[in-house]
Protein backbone atom coordinates (compact mmCIF):
# COMPACT_ATOMS: atom_id res chain seq x y z
CA UNK A 1 0.00 0.00 0.00
CA UNK A 2 1.41 3.57 -0.89
CA UNK A 3 -1.32 5.96 -0.06
CA UNK A 4 -0.37 9.36 -2.00
CA UNK A 5 0.43 12.43 -0.13
CA UNK A 6 -0.20 15.39 -2.71
CA UNK A 7 2.43 18.93 -2.44
CA UNK A 8 1.04 21.69 -4.43
CA UNK A 9 3.57 24.47 -6.17
CA UNK A 10 3.53 27.08 -8.57
CA UNK A 11 5.78 29.06 -11.20
CA UNK A 12 5.10 32.51 -11.94
CA UNK A 13 4.38 33.70 -15.12
CA UNK A 14 7.49 35.23 -17.20
CA UNK A 15 10.08 32.37 -15.87
CA UNK A 16 13.45 31.63 -17.16
CA UNK A 17 14.34 27.91 -17.96
CA UNK A 18 16.42 27.71 -14.86
CA UNK A 19 13.45 29.13 -12.82
CA UNK A 20 11.52 26.11 -14.44
CA UNK A 21 14.72 23.48 -13.54
CA UNK A 22 14.54 25.09 -9.95
CA UNK A 23 10.87 24.31 -10.22
CA UNK A 24 10.90 20.86 -10.89
CA UNK A 25 13.66 20.45 -8.51
CA UNK A 26 11.26 21.69 -5.83
CA UNK A 27 8.31 19.62 -6.94
CA UNK A 28 10.69 16.03 -7.33
CA UNK A 29 12.06 16.20 -3.79
CA UNK A 30 8.09 16.67 -3.00
CA UNK A 31 7.00 13.77 -4.98
CA UNK A 32 9.86 11.86 -2.64
CA UNK A 33 12.67 11.85 -4.55
CA UNK A 34 15.87 12.37 -2.91
CA UNK A 35 19.04 14.55 -3.81
CA UNK A 36 19.64 14.96 -7.26
CA UNK A 37 22.15 11.68 -8.46
CA UNK A 38 23.15 14.11 -11.30
CA UNK A 39 22.85 17.57 -13.01
CA UNK A 40 24.31 19.04 -15.62
CA UNK A 41 24.22 21.42 -18.82
CA UNK A 42 24.20 19.50 -22.77
CA UNK A 43 23.75 22.33 -25.29
CA UNK A 44 21.64 24.22 -24.13
CA UNK A 45 19.18 21.75 -21.90
CA UNK A 46 19.44 21.39 -18.74
CA UNK A 47 19.40 17.68 -17.04
CA UNK A 48 18.30 16.32 -13.81
CA UNK A 49 18.67 12.57 -12.83
CA UNK A 50 16.97 11.08 -10.05
CA UNK A 51 17.13 7.41 -8.58
CA UNK A 52 14.19 5.09 -7.92
CA UNK A 53 15.30 2.56 -5.94
CA UNK A 54 13.27 -0.38 -5.71
CA UNK A 55 16.15 -2.93 -4.08
CA UNK A 56 19.29 -1.75 -3.37
CA UNK A 57 20.98 -5.26 -3.21
CA UNK A 58 20.01 -6.12 -6.93
CA UNK A 59 21.88 -4.62 -10.23
CA UNK A 60 18.66 -3.38 -11.53
CA UNK A 61 16.68 -2.75 -8.81
CA UNK A 62 16.78 0.87 -9.06
CA UNK A 63 15.25 3.01 -11.99
CA UNK A 64 17.19 6.29 -13.01
CA UNK A 65 15.15 9.01 -14.60
CA UNK A 66 16.44 11.34 -16.53
CA UNK A 67 14.60 14.83 -17.14
CA UNK A 68 15.81 17.20 -19.65
CA UNK A 69 14.45 21.06 -19.79
CA UNK A 70 15.25 22.67 -23.54
CA UNK A 71 15.46 26.21 -23.78
CA UNK A 72 12.35 26.46 -25.42
CA UNK A 73 10.28 24.86 -22.58
CA UNK A 74 9.63 21.51 -23.65
CA UNK A 75 10.40 18.82 -20.73
CA UNK A 76 11.90 15.41 -21.89
CA UNK A 77 11.95 12.73 -19.91
CA UNK A 78 13.57 8.82 -19.68
CA UNK A 79 14.59 5.32 -17.97
CA UNK A 80 18.36 3.92 -17.66
CA UNK A 81 18.75 0.49 -15.58
CA UNK A 82 22.17 2.14 -15.12
CA UNK A 83 24.11 5.54 -14.74
CA UNK A 84 27.16 7.19 -14.19
CA UNK A 85 27.55 10.61 -13.16
CA UNK A 86 30.84 11.14 -13.98
CA UNK A 87 30.33 10.89 -17.47
CA UNK A 88 26.70 11.94 -17.88
CA UNK A 89 25.68 8.81 -19.41
CA UNK A 90 22.99 5.67 -18.80
CA UNK A 91 22.52 2.42 -19.56
CA UNK A 92 19.25 0.49 -21.13
CA UNK A 93 17.91 4.32 -21.86
CA UNK A 94 14.34 4.06 -22.91
CA UNK A 95 13.29 5.77 -25.96
CA UNK A 96 12.61 9.54 -24.94
CA UNK A 97 9.03 11.45 -24.14
CA UNK A 98 8.72 14.70 -25.21
CA UNK A 99 5.23 16.78 -23.47
CA UNK A 100 3.87 19.33 -24.97
CA UNK A 101 6.04 23.05 -24.71
CA UNK A 102 5.53 25.12 -21.39
CA UNK A 103 4.60 28.99 -22.40
CA UNK A 104 6.57 30.77 -20.36
CA UNK A 105 4.37 33.96 -20.09
CA UNK A 106 2.10 31.65 -18.19
CA UNK A 107 2.07 30.27 -14.51
CA UNK A 108 2.15 26.91 -13.93
CA UNK A 109 1.41 24.44 -10.85
CA UNK A 110 2.96 21.44 -10.12
CA UNK A 111 1.04 19.15 -8.39
CA UNK A 112 3.24 16.31 -6.01
CA UNK A 113 1.92 12.91 -5.84
CA UNK A 114 4.67 10.97 -3.48
CA UNK A 115 3.62 7.14 -3.36
CA UNK A 116 6.56 6.55 -0.78
CA UNK A 117 8.09 3.17 -2.61
CA UNK A 118 5.45 2.62 -5.46
CA UNK A 119 4.66 5.91 -7.04
CA UNK A 120 6.77 9.53 -7.41
CA UNK A 121 5.07 11.79 -9.67
CA UNK A 122 5.04 15.56 -10.83
CA UNK A 123 2.29 16.34 -12.64
CA UNK A 124 2.67 19.60 -14.20
CA UNK A 125 -0.61 21.24 -15.28
CA UNK A 126 -0.70 24.78 -17.54
CA UNK A 127 -4.23 25.47 -18.71
CA UNK A 128 -4.92 22.37 -20.65
CA UNK A 129 -1.38 21.61 -21.27
CA UNK A 130 -0.56 18.61 -18.71
CA UNK A 131 2.81 16.27 -18.27
CA UNK A 132 2.89 14.01 -16.44
CA UNK A 133 6.25 13.20 -14.82
CA UNK A 134 8.35 10.60 -12.63
CA UNK A 135 8.28 6.73 -11.85
CA UNK A 136 6.07 4.18 -10.85
CA UNK A 137 7.26 0.60 -9.67
CA UNK A 138 4.51 -1.64 -9.01
CA UNK A 139 4.18 -3.56 -6.24
CA UNK A 140 3.85 -7.24 -7.38
CA UNK A 141 6.10 -8.00 -10.37
CA UNK A 142 5.86 -11.80 -12.59
CA UNK A 143 7.20 -14.24 -10.56
CA UNK A 144 10.16 -14.80 -13.22
CA UNK A 145 10.71 -11.30 -13.01
CA UNK A 146 14.28 -10.56 -11.22
CA UNK A 147 15.99 -7.24 -10.35
CA UNK A 148 19.28 -8.79 -11.38
CA UNK A 149 18.67 -8.70 -14.93
CA UNK A 150 15.57 -6.19 -15.22
CA UNK A 151 14.50 -3.02 -14.19
CA UNK A 152 10.64 -2.16 -12.30
CA UNK A 153 10.12 1.45 -13.05
CA UNK A 154 8.04 2.68 -15.97
CA UNK A 155 6.60 6.18 -17.15
CA UNK A 156 3.96 7.56 -18.93
CA UNK A 157 4.35 7.88 -22.65
CA UNK A 158 1.80 11.39 -23.06
CA UNK A 159 -0.35 13.28 -21.42
CA UNK A 160 -3.41 10.57 -21.99
CA UNK A 161 -1.76 8.15 -19.32
CA UNK A 162 -2.29 5.44 -21.72
CA UNK A 163 0.90 3.34 -21.01
CA UNK A 164 3.68 3.01 -19.54
CA UNK A 165 7.57 2.99 -20.77
CA UNK A 166 10.53 0.92 -19.08
CA UNK A 167 14.25 0.47 -19.58
CA UNK A 168 15.26 -1.60 -21.98
CA UNK A 169 16.03 -4.26 -19.62
CA UNK A 170 13.03 -5.41 -19.31
CA UNK A 171 12.00 -9.30 -19.78
CA UNK A 172 10.06 -9.23 -22.93
CA UNK A 173 12.70 -6.59 -24.89
CA UNK A 174 9.70 -4.21 -25.65
CA UNK A 175 9.39 -1.45 -23.53
CA UNK A 176 5.92 -0.32 -23.75
CA UNK A 177 3.02 -1.49 -21.56
CA UNK A 178 -0.83 -0.91 -21.99
CA UNK A 179 -2.47 -0.10 -19.09
CA UNK A 180 -5.59 -2.78 -18.69
CA UNK A 181 -8.79 -0.68 -19.35
CA UNK A 182 -6.81 2.67 -19.48
CA UNK A 183 -9.14 4.84 -22.30
CA UNK A 184 -11.71 2.40 -22.21
CA UNK A 185 -15.27 3.65 -23.41
CA UNK A 186 -16.65 1.29 -21.59
CA UNK A 187 -15.36 3.17 -18.04
CA UNK A 188 -17.46 6.34 -19.04
CA UNK A 189 -19.67 8.50 -17.31
CA UNK A 190 -21.14 7.79 -13.66
CA UNK A 191 -23.30 4.94 -12.98
CA UNK A 192 -26.96 6.53 -13.76
CA UNK A 193 -28.70 4.42 -10.39
CA UNK A 194 -26.49 5.39 -7.89
CA UNK A 195 -24.42 8.58 -9.22
CA UNK A 196 -21.57 7.13 -8.50
CA UNK A 197 -17.79 6.97 -10.54
CA UNK A 198 -16.42 3.37 -10.63
CA UNK A 199 -13.18 3.17 -9.14
CA UNK A 200 -11.07 0.24 -10.28
CA UNK A 201 -8.15 -0.50 -8.31
CA UNK A 202 -4.38 -1.98 -9.33
CA UNK A 203 -3.05 -0.62 -12.67
CA UNK A 204 -1.54 -4.04 -14.44
CA UNK A 205 0.79 -3.45 -17.16
CA UNK A 206 0.07 -6.27 -20.18
CA UNK A 207 3.16 -5.99 -22.51
CA UNK A 208 3.15 -5.03 -26.40
CA UNK A 209 4.72 -8.24 -26.71
CA UNK A 210 1.92 -10.09 -26.63
CA UNK A 211 3.56 -12.38 -24.27
CA UNK A 212 2.14 -11.57 -20.84
CA UNK A 213 2.27 -8.75 -18.20
CA UNK A 214 4.92 -7.13 -16.66
CA UNK A 215 3.52 -6.14 -12.71
CA UNK A 216 0.18 -4.87 -10.92
CA UNK A 217 0.10 -1.95 -8.51
CA UNK A 218 -1.07 -1.59 -5.37
CA UNK A 219 -4.62 -0.62 -5.18
CA UNK A 220 -4.15 2.89 -4.32
CA UNK A 221 -3.54 3.29 -8.16
CA UNK A 222 -6.84 3.21 -10.38
CA UNK A 223 -8.95 3.20 -13.61
CA UNK A 224 -11.73 4.91 -13.42
CA UNK A 225 -15.05 5.99 -14.89
CA UNK A 226 -13.74 9.62 -15.27
CA UNK A 227 -15.68 10.88 -18.49
CA UNK A 228 -17.12 14.35 -17.84
CA UNK A 229 -14.78 14.36 -14.27
CA UNK A 230 -12.04 17.47 -14.14
CA UNK A 231 -8.58 17.02 -13.28
CA UNK A 232 -7.92 17.33 -9.22
CA UNK A 233 -11.63 15.83 -8.80
CA UNK A 234 -11.57 13.68 -5.44
CA UNK A 235 -13.48 10.74 -5.71
CA UNK A 236 -15.28 8.87 -2.71
CA UNK A 237 -14.26 4.68 -3.91
CA UNK A 238 -17.93 3.26 -3.21
CA UNK A 239 -18.89 1.96 0.19
CA UNK A 240 -15.68 3.37 1.67
CA UNK A 241 -13.84 6.51 2.70
CA UNK A 242 -11.19 6.12 0.60
CA UNK A 243 -10.85 9.25 -1.36
CA UNK A 244 -8.81 9.39 -5.02
CA UNK A 245 -7.48 12.44 -6.98
CA UNK A 246 -8.29 11.98 -10.36
CA UNK A 247 -5.39 12.47 -12.25
CA UNK A 248 -6.33 11.81 -16.00
CA UNK A 249 -10.06 13.01 -16.58
CA UNK A 250 -12.03 10.61 -19.45
CA UNK A 251 -12.80 7.37 -20.25
CA UNK A 252 -11.27 4.77 -18.76
CA UNK A 253 -8.73 7.34 -17.07
CA UNK A 254 -6.65 7.09 -13.76
CA UNK A 255 -6.84 8.13 -10.47
CA UNK A 256 -4.33 8.17 -7.30
CA UNK A 257 -5.80 7.45 -3.88
CA UNK A 258 -4.64 9.77 -1.13
CA UNK A 259 -6.63 9.10 2.10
Amino acid sequence: MAIATRTITTLSANFTQAQLSAALQTAFTNAGFSSLFDSYTSGTDLILVYAFVADASKACGTTYLRVRISNTFIIYQQVYSAWNPSTHTGTNGSIEVGYSTLVNTTAGVFNSLNGTSESRLVLVTQGATFLPLGVIVPVTMRSSWDLNSWTNGYIFTGSTMLLLRSTLANQYSNTENDIALAGSTRLGTANTIDNQRDVLTGLLLLNQGNTGFCGKTSDDIAVINGSGSTRYDILTKSGTSQQYLVVNPGSGGIAMRII
